[in-house]
C-alpha cells in the first residue's frame, strides 16, 4: 500500500489557493493520500481518517466541475463530526489518472464503487456515501450498484439528484436546456449524441461554455470579485475545460440499475438549492418525488456551490443527522418505511451492471 500526505505535482497543490490558512493547517494534519487502481487508471484518494477504526465511513464524491481539493472543508467538517472520510477523484478528473475529460458515467460510478470497496477493505465502521451535483446522481447510482451486489451502504446524501437516464436531465445540465422543453428534442439529442459518440468517441467539446458555471455560486460569494472563487476556479489546471463526445453521450443515455421508482431499501436524503442559477431545483425536485424507499427532503437557501462556513456547517449538520439515524443497524439495518418496518435483503447481481461494467470487484491501494 502506498500512500502519503502531500500531492506529488505543483500543480496538484493548486487547491490550497481556495482555502484558509487554517483549514490548510488541519487538513495537512489529517489528510493522507491513497491510490485506488479503477477503470484502468490510478484514483487519487484523500484519506481524512479517525484513530478509532470503527468510526462510521463517508465516501464523498464531487460533481463535474470539481474534484475532491474543492471539498477540503466539507471533509474536515465531517471529520469533527466523527466520521472516516475518503474523498475520490474520479477519472479523468482532478488528480487522478487517465486523459482530463475523457471517462463515461459508468466509469464514474464504478470509480465510487471501488473506492467504496477499498474503504470496506481498510476500515471497519458503517459505509456511508455523499455526492453533490453530478455527484449526488453518482452517488444514488453507485449505492444503487452496490445493493444489488449485496453490499449496500448504510446510508446515502445527495446534494442534488439527476437521473443520467433520462435526456430531459442531461439537457437541464447545461446552456441547452431550453430544448428539452421541445417535445421529441431530448430523446432527438440522446440518439443524436450516441452516434456521435460511436463515430467519434474521443472528440472534444468545449465543457465550461456548455454549462452556467459563473452561476456555480450565488450572489452572497461575490463571485465575480477580482481574485475570487470564480477567477481561481478558471485557472485551475484541476478543473475539466473539455470533454469527449462519449462523454457528453453518457450524460443522456445511462440509466440506474435501480430506477428511483424502484428503490425499496437506500435511505436517501436529498438536499436541493433554492437559489441554485446553475442548475434549477426543479430537477432535483423532480428527481426526489420520483423516488421511493426510505428519504427525506430538505431545501436550503443556498446557490449551487459555496466555500462559505455557514453552507459547510448547513450540509454536514443535516448530513450526520441523516447517517447517524440510519447507520445504527449497518448492513443488516430495518427501515421504517410506510408505516411498517422492512429488512433489507440482499439482491443479486443485475445484468444492468453488467452492461455499464460496474464489475464491484475488490480492490487495493498501491
Amino acid at each position: 500500500m502506498r500512500n502519503k500526505s502531500t500531492d506529488a505535482r505543483p500543480d496538484q497543490l493548486y487547491w490550497h489557493c481556495y482555502h484558509d490558512a487554517a483549514t490548510l493547517s488541519r487538513a495537512a494534519a489529517l489528510r493522507r493520500v491513497h491510490h485506488v487502481p479503477s477503470t484502468g487508471v490510478d484514483l487519487h484518494v484523500d484519506v481524512y481518517a479517525q484513530q478509532d477504526q470503527a468510526a462510521p465511513v463517508l465516501v464523498l464524491n464531487h460533481g463535474g466541475g470539481g474534484y475532491g481539493g474543492l471539498f477540503v472543508g466539507l471533509a474536515l467538517a465531517f471529520h469533527a463530526r466523527g466520521y472516516t472520510v475518503v474523498v475520490p477523484d474520479q477519472k479523468g478528473q482532478g488528480r487522478s489518472g487517465g486523459a482530463q475529460g475523457d471517462f463515461t458515467v459508468a466509469e464514474s460510478v464504478q470509480n465510487i464503487v471501488d473506492v467504496a470497496l477499498w474503504a470496506r477493505s481498510q476500515f471497519g465502521g458503517n459505509l456511508f456515501l455523499s455526492g453533490g451535483s453530478i455527484g449526488g446522481g453518482l452517488t444514488y447510482a453507485a449505492a444503487a450498484a452496490l445493493h444489488q451486489h449485496g453490499l449496500p451502504p448504510a446510508a446515502i446524501v445527495c446534494l442534488n439528484l439527476y437521473d443520467f437516464g433520462d435526456p430531459h436531465t442531461g439537457l437541464g445540465f447545461t446552456r441547452l436546456s431550453a430544448l428539452a422543453q421541445i417535445p421529441g428534442m431530448a430523446v432527438l439529442c440522446k440518439y443524436a449524441s450516441l452516434a456521435l459518440a460511436s463515430l467519434l468517441p474521443g472528440l472534444r467539446l468545449p465543457y465550461r461554455p456548455l454549462a452556467r458555471f459563473r452561476h456555480m455560486l450565488d450572489e452572497r460569494d461575490q463571485v465575480d470579485l477580482p481574485g475570487g472563487f470564480y477567477t481561481k476556479w478558471q485557472a485551475d489546471p484541476c478543473t475539466l475545460r473539455t470533454v469527449t463526445a462519449r462523454y457528453f453521450a453518457s450524460m443522456l443515455a445511462t440509466p440506474f440499475c435501480i430506477p428511483l421508482e424502484s428503490n425499496t431499501d437506500i435511505p436517501v436524503l436529498v438536499i436541493n438549492q433554492k437559489r441554485d442559477r446553475m442548475v434549477s431545483p426543479q430537477l432535483t425536485l423532480d428527481g426526489y418525488q420520483r423516488l421511493a424507499g426510505p428519504k427525506k427532503y430538505v431545501e436550503i437557501d443556498c446557490g449551487h456551490f459555496s466555500l462559505q462556513e455557514a453552507f459547510i456547517a448547513c450540509l454536514a449538520d443535516l448530513g450526520d443527522d441523516w447517517l447517524q439515524k440510519h447507520g445504527q443497524h449497518g448492513q443488516h439495518r430495518q427501515h421504517e418505511q410506510h408505516g411498517e418496518i422492512r429488512t433489507a435483503k440482499p439482491a443479486p447481481l443485475a445484468a444492468c451492471l453488467q452492461a455499464n461494467r460496474l464489475l464491484l470487484s475488490p480492490v487495493h491501494s498501491k
